[in-house]
């Protein structure tokens, strides 16, 4: 999986089928989608001009469809993407008690066993829910897909997700929203021009939002930023070049601004999951 991909949420199929077509081209290999982003179509077909080996596809389906749902759901994400498997197929988010949750995740292996998936993974999902897919789970959990961003790495993501639970387990943390792009004014750009990130940014000839994509892949946790300029999708690529010092990793690891943008409910019988904030899901 490559520490970099083009996410796609809230462009429609015209609008992400040229990002794909432009981060392709640049060199980008991973493309981050779902079946609520309505979008798979316009990405598919431009898919369908490359060799399958050239890109890594990730979809998902809603979370809390039954067994059935979930199969048809994820049957039109591959018809919608011209493709026969995805590398790596998500349940967006969790069902509202752990025992719907583990039977949405026992539908997914089933259809990934039969081909269509070459691994499967979960978003927004806390330590009481991995928990509750381990239990039953035959294949392995190999993602976990949250927000994260500088200002939510001094408390904020230990809550949301027990990193080292997760990896004691093989689970790979994937960040979403690295930029902050679903935060209100001014946090919105407080990642791209804000003082803290800029002026780091000086020290390696390098912009604002470099360094806050820079701090998170230097912890070895993918990003797939959203961009649908040609000059943008080359600026969040150009990250592996530098490399942060200690000092400034600590100094953005402390920041406290801007904050999460909000995390979905806790299960119903899982209440050691956080219930703050309002549920944006991306």
């Amino acid at each position: 999986m490559p520490l970099i991909g083009l996410g796609t949420w809230l462009y429609n199929d015209t609008v992400a089928g040229a990002a794909v077509s432009a981060a392709l081209g640049l060199g980008y290999r991973a493309v981050d989608t779902a079946a609520v982003y309505k979008n798979q179509r316009g990405i598919g077909e431009v898919l369908a001009k490359f060799s399958r080996d050239e890109f890594f596809v990730t979809s998902k389906i809603p979370g809390g469809l039954n067994a059935s749902a979930s199969v048809s759901a994820l049957d039109a994400c591959l018809s919608d993407l011209q493709l026969d498997y995805v590398d790596l197929m998500l349940l967006h988010w969790p069902a509202q008690t752990l025992a719907a949750v583990q039977e949405q995740w026992l539908a997914l292996e089933e259809w990934a066993k039969s081909g269509k998936a070459r691994a499967i993974g979960i978003s927004h999902y806390c330590k009481a829910q991995m928990e509750a897919v381990l239990k039953v789970a035959t294949l392995p959990i190999a993602v976990n897909q949250n927000q994260y961003h500088v200002g939510m790495g001094h408390d904020t993501q230990p809550r949301l997700h027990d990193k080292t639970f997760a990896e004691s387990h093989g689970i790979l943390y994937e960040a979403y929203s690295s930029l902050c792009g679903p935060c209100p004014e001014p946090h919105n750009t407080e990642l791209i021009t804000g003082p803290l990130v800029t002026s780091i940014g000086r020290v390696h000839n390098k912009s604002g939002s470099q360094v806050a994509l820079r701090w998170v892949v230097q912890q070895g946790i993918p990003v797939i930023p959203k961009s649908a300029s040609p000059k943008h999708l080359q600026s969040n690529f150009d990250i592996f070049d530098f490399e942060l010092t200690d000092a400034e990793m600590a100094t953005l690891s402390a920041a406290t601004s801007p904050p999460e943008t909000g995390t979905p409910q806790a299960p119903d019988d899982a209440q050691d999951c956080s219930a703050e904030g309002s549920p944006v899901v991306v």
